[in-house]
Protein backbone atom coordinates (compact mmCIF):
# COMPACT_ATOMS: atom_id res chain seq x y z
CA UNK A 1 0.00 0.00 0.00
CA UNK A 2 2.91 2.32 0.87
CA UNK A 3 4.57 1.49 -2.47
CA UNK A 4 1.42 2.33 -4.41
CA UNK A 5 1.20 5.63 -2.61
CA UNK A 6 4.83 6.45 -3.43
CA UNK A 7 4.25 5.63 -7.10
CA UNK A 8 1.19 7.85 -7.20
CA UNK A 9 3.05 10.81 -5.66
CA UNK A 10 6.01 10.34 -7.98
CA UNK A 11 3.79 10.42 -11.01
CA UNK A 12 1.85 13.44 -9.87
CA UNK A 13 4.35 15.54 -7.90
CA UNK A 14 7.82 16.83 -8.63
CA UNK A 15 10.89 15.21 -7.16
CA UNK A 16 11.83 18.25 -5.06
CA UNK A 17 12.66 18.18 -1.32
CA UNK A 18 9.18 19.16 -0.25
CA UNK A 19 7.69 16.34 -2.20
CA UNK A 20 10.01 13.89 -0.54
CA UNK A 21 9.07 15.09 2.95
CA UNK A 22 5.39 14.84 2.12
CA UNK A 23 5.83 11.33 0.80
CA UNK A 24 7.69 10.24 4.00
CA UNK A 25 5.08 11.77 6.30
CA UNK A 26 2.21 10.08 4.54
CA UNK A 27 4.01 6.75 4.60
CA UNK A 28 4.56 6.92 8.39
CA UNK A 29 0.94 7.83 8.92
CA UNK A 30 -0.17 4.89 6.86
CA UNK A 31 2.10 2.48 8.79
CA UNK A 32 0.89 3.78 12.19
CA UNK A 33 -2.69 3.49 11.05
CA UNK A 34 -2.20 -0.09 9.94
CA UNK A 35 -0.47 -0.98 13.23
CA UNK A 36 -3.26 0.62 15.25
CA UNK A 37 -5.83 -1.30 13.25
CA UNK A 38 -3.97 -4.56 13.90
CA UNK A 39 -4.02 -3.91 17.71
CA UNK A 40 -7.78 -3.55 17.79
CA UNK A 41 -9.60 -6.72 18.80
CA UNK A 42 -12.99 -7.77 20.13
CA UNK A 43 -12.91 -10.16 23.09
CA UNK A 44 -15.33 -11.60 25.63
CA UNK A 45 -14.75 -11.64 29.37
CA UNK A 46 -16.67 -14.01 31.68
CA UNK A 47 -16.56 -13.48 35.44
CA UNK A 48 -18.50 -16.27 37.15
CA UNK A 49 -22.00 -15.96 35.66
CA UNK A 50 -21.49 -12.51 34.12
CA UNK A 51 -20.33 -12.05 30.54
CA UNK A 52 -19.18 -8.91 28.65
CA UNK A 53 -17.94 -8.43 25.08
CA UNK A 54 -15.83 -5.33 24.28
CA UNK A 55 -13.09 -3.89 22.07
CA UNK A 56 -9.56 -3.60 23.41
CA UNK A 57 -6.14 -2.63 22.15
CA UNK A 58 -4.29 -4.34 24.99
CA UNK A 59 -1.88 -7.14 24.22
CA UNK A 60 -2.05 -9.48 27.27
CA UNK A 61 -4.74 -10.83 29.57
CA UNK A 62 -3.27 -8.92 32.51
CA UNK A 63 -3.30 -5.66 30.53
CA UNK A 64 -6.93 -6.22 29.55
CA UNK A 65 -7.95 -6.84 33.17
CA UNK A 66 -6.07 -3.77 34.36
CA UNK A 67 -7.71 -1.66 31.69
CA UNK A 68 -11.13 -2.85 32.86
CA UNK A 69 -10.29 -2.40 36.54
CA UNK A 70 -10.75 -6.10 37.26
CA UNK A 71 -8.80 -7.30 40.30
CA UNK A 72 -8.05 -10.96 40.84
CA UNK A 73 -6.98 -12.85 43.97
CA UNK A 74 -4.30 -15.54 44.02
CA UNK A 75 -6.96 -18.27 44.35
CA UNK A 76 -9.11 -17.09 41.41
CA UNK A 77 -8.96 -19.28 38.32
CA UNK A 78 -8.07 -17.33 35.14
CA UNK A 79 -8.08 -18.75 31.65
CA UNK A 80 -5.90 -18.07 29.73
CA UNK A 81 -3.02 -17.12 32.07
CA UNK A 82 -2.32 -13.47 32.93
CA UNK A 83 0.78 -13.31 30.71
CA UNK A 84 -1.00 -14.81 27.69
CA UNK A 85 -1.45 -12.66 24.58
CA UNK A 86 -4.99 -11.92 23.51
CA UNK A 87 -6.29 -12.18 19.96
CA UNK A 88 -9.46 -11.34 18.10
CA UNK A 89 -12.40 -13.38 19.37
CA UNK A 90 -10.65 -14.64 22.54
CA UNK A 91 -12.57 -15.30 25.75
CA UNK A 92 -11.11 -14.53 29.18
CA UNK A 93 -12.74 -16.59 31.93
CA UNK A 94 -12.45 -15.79 35.62
CA UNK A 95 -13.87 -17.98 38.34
CA UNK A 96 -13.81 -16.25 41.68
CA UNK A 97 -12.57 -18.21 44.70
CA UNK A 98 -15.18 -18.73 47.42
CA UNK A 99 -14.76 -19.44 51.10
CA UNK A 100 -15.63 -22.85 52.52
CA UNK A 101 -15.37 -24.13 56.09
CA UNK A 102 -13.34 -27.29 56.61
CA UNK A 103 -13.74 -29.04 59.97
CA UNK A 104 -11.31 -31.73 61.13
CA UNK A 105 -12.10 -32.91 64.64
CA UNK A 106 -11.97 -29.84 66.89
CA UNK A 107 -10.16 -27.79 64.26
CA UNK A 108 -11.90 -25.46 61.82
CA UNK A 109 -10.15 -23.67 58.97
CA UNK A 110 -11.32 -21.40 56.17
CA UNK A 111 -10.30 -22.41 52.67
CA UNK A 112 -10.55 -20.20 49.60
CA UNK A 113 -10.94 -22.13 46.38
CA UNK A 114 -12.14 -21.75 42.82
CA UNK A 115 -12.22 -25.49 42.16
CA UNK A 116 -15.42 -27.16 40.99
CA UNK A 117 -15.66 -30.06 43.47
CA UNK A 118 -14.44 -30.99 46.95
CA UNK A 119 -12.16 -33.63 45.44
CA UNK A 120 -10.47 -31.07 43.18
CA UNK A 121 -10.13 -28.63 46.06
CA UNK A 122 -8.39 -31.21 48.27
CA UNK A 123 -5.95 -32.04 45.47
CA UNK A 124 -5.11 -28.40 44.66
CA UNK A 125 -4.87 -27.35 48.32
CA UNK A 126 -2.94 -30.50 49.36
CA UNK A 127 0.29 -28.74 50.28
CA UNK A 128 -1.39 -25.83 52.04
CA UNK A 129 -3.54 -28.20 54.09
CA UNK A 130 -0.49 -30.33 54.87
CA UNK A 131 1.24 -27.24 56.26
CA UNK A 132 -1.69 -26.93 58.65
CA UNK A 133 -1.38 -30.57 59.72
CA UNK A 134 -4.23 -31.87 57.57
CA UNK A 135 -3.83 -34.72 55.09
CA UNK A 136 -6.64 -36.49 53.27
CA UNK A 137 -6.26 -40.21 52.66
CA UNK A 138 -8.82 -41.20 50.05
CA UNK A 139 -10.39 -44.59 50.68
CA UNK A 140 -9.71 -44.37 54.41
CA UNK A 141 -10.75 -40.96 55.70
CA UNK A 142 -14.43 -40.04 55.78
CA UNK A 143 -15.67 -36.82 54.26
CA UNK A 144 -19.10 -35.22 54.06
CA UNK A 145 -20.55 -34.16 51.76
CA UNK A 146 -19.12 -36.54 49.16
CA UNK A 147 -16.03 -35.79 47.08
CA UNK A 148 -18.05 -35.07 43.91
CA UNK A 149 -20.11 -32.38 45.65
CA UNK A 150 -20.04 -29.07 43.78
CA UNK A 151 -18.39 -26.27 45.73
CA UNK A 152 -20.54 -23.27 46.58
CA UNK A 153 -19.96 -20.29 48.81
CA UNK A 154 -20.10 -21.02 52.57
CA UNK A 155 -20.09 -24.79 52.00
CA UNK A 156 -19.31 -26.72 55.19
CA UNK A 157 -17.08 -29.78 54.78
CA UNK A 158 -16.42 -32.26 57.58
CA UNK A 159 -13.33 -34.46 57.37
CA UNK A 160 -12.96 -37.40 59.74
CA UNK A 161 -9.41 -38.67 59.94
CA UNK A 162 -9.46 -42.46 60.12
CA UNK A 163 -6.50 -44.47 61.33
CA UNK A 164 -6.36 -48.27 61.55
CA UNK A 165 -3.86 -49.91 63.86
CA UNK A 166 -3.11 -53.49 64.78
CA UNK A 167 -2.50 -54.48 68.37
CA UNK A 168 -1.00 -57.74 69.59
CA UNK A 169 -2.04 -58.95 73.04
CA UNK A 170 -1.59 -62.07 75.12
CA UNK A 171 -4.70 -63.10 77.02
CA UNK A 172 -5.67 -65.84 79.43
CA UNK A 173 -8.02 -68.62 78.36
CA UNK A 174 -10.39 -69.50 81.16
CA UNK A 175 -10.57 -73.14 82.15
CA UNK A 176 -13.85 -74.99 82.44
CA UNK A 177 -15.11 -76.66 85.60
CA UNK A 178 -16.12 -80.24 84.85
CA UNK A 179 -18.41 -81.85 87.41
CA UNK A 180 -18.36 -85.65 87.62
CA UNK A 181 -20.37 -88.03 89.74
CA UNK A 182 -18.82 -90.70 91.94
CA UNK A 183 -20.98 -93.40 93.46
CA UNK A 184 -18.15 -94.31 95.83
CA UNK A 185 -18.35 -90.89 97.44
CA UNK A 186 -21.15 -90.07 99.86
CA UNK A 187 -23.87 -87.78 98.64
CA UNK A 188 -23.26 -84.16 99.61
CA UNK A 189 -19.50 -84.55 99.56
CA UNK A 190 -17.33 -82.94 96.92
CA UNK A 191 -13.71 -83.44 95.96
CA UNK A 192 -11.37 -81.63 93.58
CA UNK A 193 -9.71 -84.34 91.52
CA UNK A 194 -7.80 -81.92 89.28
CA UNK A 195 -6.93 -78.26 89.72
CA UNK A 196 -7.71 -75.96 86.82
CA UNK A 197 -5.09 -73.91 85.00
CA UNK A 198 -5.70 -71.03 82.60
CA UNK A 199 -4.38 -71.28 79.07
CA UNK A 200 -2.89 -68.49 76.99
CA UNK A 201 -3.65 -67.09 73.56
CA UNK A 202 -2.19 -64.45 71.29
CA UNK A 203 -4.84 -62.13 69.89
CA UNK A 204 -4.43 -59.64 67.05
CA UNK A 205 -6.86 -56.73 67.33
CA UNK A 206 -7.73 -54.20 64.65
CA UNK A 207 -8.44 -50.83 66.25
CA UNK A 208 -10.09 -48.04 64.27
CA UNK A 209 -9.48 -44.47 65.43
CA UNK A 210 -11.56 -41.55 64.22
CA UNK A 211 -10.06 -38.12 64.78
CA UNK A 212 -7.63 -39.69 67.24
CA UNK A 213 -10.27 -41.42 69.37
CA UNK A 214 -10.88 -45.16 69.47
CA UNK A 215 -14.02 -45.94 67.48
CA UNK A 216 -14.05 -49.74 67.24
CA UNK A 217 -11.98 -52.75 68.17
CA UNK A 218 -12.30 -56.18 66.59
CA UNK A 219 -10.42 -59.46 66.65
CA UNK A 220 -8.65 -60.22 63.38
CA UNK A 221 -6.90 -63.42 64.44
CA UNK A 222 -6.24 -65.56 67.49
CA UNK A 223 -3.63 -68.23 68.18
CA UNK A 224 -3.60 -70.57 71.18
CA UNK A 225 -0.21 -70.65 72.90
CA UNK A 226 -1.18 -72.97 75.76
CA UNK A 227 -4.35 -75.00 76.21
CA UNK A 228 -6.23 -74.58 79.51
CA UNK A 229 -6.47 -77.46 81.97
CA UNK A 230 -9.99 -78.10 83.17
CA UNK A 231 -10.80 -78.24 86.84
CA UNK A 232 -12.43 -81.56 87.71
CA UNK A 233 -14.83 -81.59 90.64
CA UNK A 234 -16.28 -84.90 91.83
CA UNK A 235 -19.62 -84.94 93.61
CA UNK A 236 -20.64 -87.94 95.64
CA UNK A 237 -23.84 -89.76 94.77
CA UNK A 238 -23.59 -92.56 97.31
CA UNK A 239 -26.49 -92.47 99.74
CA UNK A 240 -26.17 -94.27 103.05
CA UNK A 241 -28.69 -95.39 105.64
CA UNK A 242 -28.32 -97.25 108.89
CA UNK A 243 -30.22 -100.54 108.94
CA UNK A 244 -31.96 -101.96 111.98
CA UNK A 245 -28.95 -104.08 112.77
CA UNK A 246 -26.62 -101.06 112.61
CA UNK A 247 -25.23 -101.69 109.14
CA UNK A 248 -24.57 -98.78 106.82
CA UNK A 249 -26.29 -99.45 103.53
CA UNK A 250 -25.58 -97.52 100.36
CA UNK A 251 -28.68 -96.81 98.30
CA UNK A 252 -29.34 -95.29 94.90
CA UNK A 253 -32.74 -93.71 95.45
CA UNK A 254 -35.68 -93.76 97.82
CA UNK A 255 -39.38 -94.18 97.01
CA UNK A 256 -42.18 -93.51 99.46
CA UNK A 257 -44.89 -96.12 99.16
CA UNK A 258 -48.07 -97.47 100.65
CA UNK A 259 -47.36 -100.90 102.13
CA UNK A 260 -49.46 -104.00 102.84
CA UNK A 261 -48.43 -107.53 103.83
CA UNK A 262 -49.20 -111.03 102.61
CA UNK A 263 -48.38 -114.67 103.61
CA UNK A 264 -49.16 -118.23 102.54
CA UNK A 265 -46.07 -119.41 100.68
CA UNK A 266 -46.45 -120.53 97.06
CA UNK A 267 -44.28 -119.37 94.17
CA UNK A 268 -43.41 -115.77 93.30
CA UNK A 269 -43.72 -114.15 89.88
CA UNK A 270 -40.02 -114.79 89.39
CA UNK A 271 -40.36 -118.50 90.25
CA UNK A 272 -38.87 -118.35 93.73
CA UNK A 273 -40.41 -119.26 97.08
CA UNK A 274 -41.28 -116.19 99.17
CA UNK A 275 -39.44 -115.92 102.48
CA UNK A 276 -39.32 -113.74 105.52
CA UNK A 277 -35.85 -113.49 107.02
CA UNK A 278 -35.45 -110.55 109.44
CA UNK A 279 -31.71 -111.11 109.52
CA UNK A 280 -31.30 -111.74 105.79
CA UNK A 281 -33.19 -111.00 102.61
CA UNK A 282 -36.96 -111.29 102.55
CA UNK A 283 -39.44 -111.16 99.66
CA UNK A 284 -41.73 -108.32 98.59
CA UNK A 285 -44.19 -107.82 95.77
CA UNK A 286 -43.91 -104.68 93.67
CA UNK A 287 -45.20 -102.95 90.57
CA UNK A 288 -42.35 -103.63 88.08
CA UNK A 289 -43.02 -100.32 86.39
CA UNK A 290 -41.94 -98.61 89.61
CA UNK A 291 -39.39 -101.04 91.05
CA UNK A 292 -37.84 -103.52 88.59
CA UNK A 293 -38.12 -107.17 89.53
CA UNK A 294 -34.85 -108.47 90.90
CA UNK A 295 -33.99 -105.21 92.66
CA UNK A 296 -32.48 -105.32 96.14
CA UNK A 297 -34.30 -102.92 98.45
CA UNK A 298 -34.50 -101.91 102.07
CA UNK A 299 -38.03 -101.34 103.39
CA UNK A 300 -38.23 -99.09 106.42
CA UNK A 301 -39.40 -101.10 109.43
CA UNK A 302 -39.10 -104.40 107.49
CA UNK A 303 -35.51 -104.84 106.39
CA UNK A 304 -33.72 -105.95 103.26
CA UNK A 305 -35.73 -107.68 100.57
CA UNK A 306 -35.75 -108.66 96.95
CA UNK A 307 -38.47 -107.43 94.62
CA UNK A 308 -39.46 -110.90 93.42
CA UNK A 309 -43.24 -110.94 93.30
CA UNK A 310 -46.17 -109.03 91.84
CA UNK A 311 -49.88 -108.78 92.59
CA UNK A 312 -53.09 -107.61 91.00
CA UNK A 313 -53.57 -104.95 93.68
CA UNK A 314 -49.96 -103.80 93.55
CA UNK A 315 -50.21 -100.83 91.22
CA UNK A 316 -48.00 -97.76 91.41
CA UNK A 317 -46.18 -96.86 94.59
CA UNK A 318 -47.37 -99.86 96.59
CA UNK A 319 -45.30 -102.73 98.01
CA UNK A 320 -46.60 -105.95 99.58
CA UNK A 321 -44.15 -107.39 102.11
CA UNK A 322 -44.10 -111.12 102.83
CA UNK A 323 -44.64 -112.30 106.44
CA UNK A 324 -44.84 -115.71 107.98
CA UNK A 325 -48.52 -115.73 109.05
CA UNK A 326 -51.85 -114.19 108.24
CA UNK A 327 -52.10 -112.88 111.80
CA UNK A 328 -48.80 -111.04 111.38
CA UNK A 329 -49.98 -109.68 108.04
CA UNK A 330 -53.17 -108.22 109.51
CA UNK A 331 -52.25 -107.40 113.08
CA UNK A 332 -48.54 -106.76 113.13
CA UNK A 333 -48.03 -105.05 109.76
CA UNK A 334 -51.46 -104.11 108.53
CA UNK A 335 -51.47 -101.18 106.10
CA UNK A 336 -48.85 -98.45 106.30
CA UNK A 337 -48.44 -95.20 104.45
CA UNK A 338 -45.35 -93.20 103.37
CA UNK A 339 -43.05 -96.12 103.94
CA UNK A 340 -39.51 -95.42 102.70
CA UNK A 341 -38.30 -98.02 100.24
CA UNK A 342 -34.57 -97.63 99.49
CA UNK A 343 -33.26 -99.05 96.21
CA UNK A 344 -29.94 -100.66 97.17
CA UNK A 345 -29.15 -102.23 93.80
CA UNK A 346 -30.86 -102.88 90.50
CA UNK A 347 -30.97 -106.27 88.79
CA UNK A 348 -27.50 -107.41 87.79
CA UNK A 349 -25.80 -105.05 90.24
CA UNK A 350 -25.72 -107.34 93.22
Amino acid sequence: MVEKCKKYLKNNFSNGPKAKILIGTIAVAIILSATFINMRKTITMKIDDKEETFVTYKGTVEDVLNSKGVEVSPKDKIQPALNSKVSEGDTISIKRAVSIELTVGDKQIEVYTAEDTIEEMLEVEKEELKNQGIEFNEGLDEITPTLNTEITSDLKVNLVKVEVKKELAKEAIDFDVVVESDSNLDSGLEEIRQDGASGEKEVTYEIVYKNGKEFSKSIKSSKVLAEPVNKIVVQGTRKTLASRDGQLLNYKSVIYCESTAYSGGGTTATGTVPVRDPNGISTIAVDPRVIPLGSLVYVEGYGRAVAADTGGAIQGNIVDVYVNSQEEAYNSWGRKYNVAVYILAYPGEW
